[in-house]
């Protein structure tokens, strides 16, 4: 059956007009997951969110202006989320509590096809890519890097620079949703909650003060 006829016919048509920008972004942010920004298609989008392309039109402008949306609207509360999650505690309970809060973030379906665009694709979107590294992916690393900073303050990490710390558990943590996704994932043994309480005790035992250099 066409997608449009077959959306057409679904609830979702009858949704009300406030809840359909909504519908709207999260049908795009899995598209764009699944197939990257330039072979993206808004009938898809418009499909999935059971609406008209006509109607996506109506919200966002371009297929660039809903890709921004989704940044803003799906991506930035997780961020905030994570932030006002680490007023309390020590550096230490504050980093383990932020690597787990983003492993959470990381570790749900369609993530690997968002990382693979964010690492492959998005440099080909100079704009877009600018936009991104502003809006989400500085604003998480400044957000660990001051933990570290407080932690190395404190006495209770080892001196060490921030960015290094941001990069090695980025990079761990990006890659093991990769290769969850793989026909035979490297961990496949683990559980992804045992994956995350490797990197936690990983990163912690790198951190302490006597860490052999």
């Amino acid at each position: 059956m066409n997608p449009a006829v077959e959306a057409a016919s679904d609830p979702k048509w009858r949704r009300l007009p406030e809840e359909r920008p909504q519908q709207i972004l999260i049908a795009a942010i899995e598209v764009f997951a699944e197939h990257g920004i330039a072979d993206a298609k808004l009938e898809e989008i418009a499909a999935r969110a059971g609406v008209s392309k006509g109607t996506i039109y109506l919200y966002f402008a371009s297929k660039e202006e809903l890709f921004r949306a989704v940044v803003q609207q799906l991506l930035v509360p997780r961020i905030v989320e994570v932030e006002r999650a680490l007023h309390d505690g020590t550096p230490t309970q504050q980093l383990e509590r932020y690597m787990r809060l983003q492993w959470a973030h990381f570790d749900q379906p369609g993530t690997a096809g968002w990382i693979r665009l964010v690492l492959t694709e998005l440099h080909k979107h100079p704009d877009l890519q600018a936009f991104y590294y502003a809006e989400v992916i500085a604003a998480s690393n400044q957000t660990l890097g001051e933990i570290v900073k407080r932690g190395v303050a404190t006495g209770e990490f080892r001196t060490i620079d921030p960015p290094v710390v941001v990069s090695m558990f980025k990079s761990m943590a990006l890659m093991h949703v990769l290769w969850s996704q793989t026909p035979r994932p490297v961990n496949v043994a683990h559980s992804h909650r045992a994956t995350i309480d490797d990197m936690v005790d990983f990163v912690l035992h790198a951190l302490r003060p006597d860490a052999p250099r």
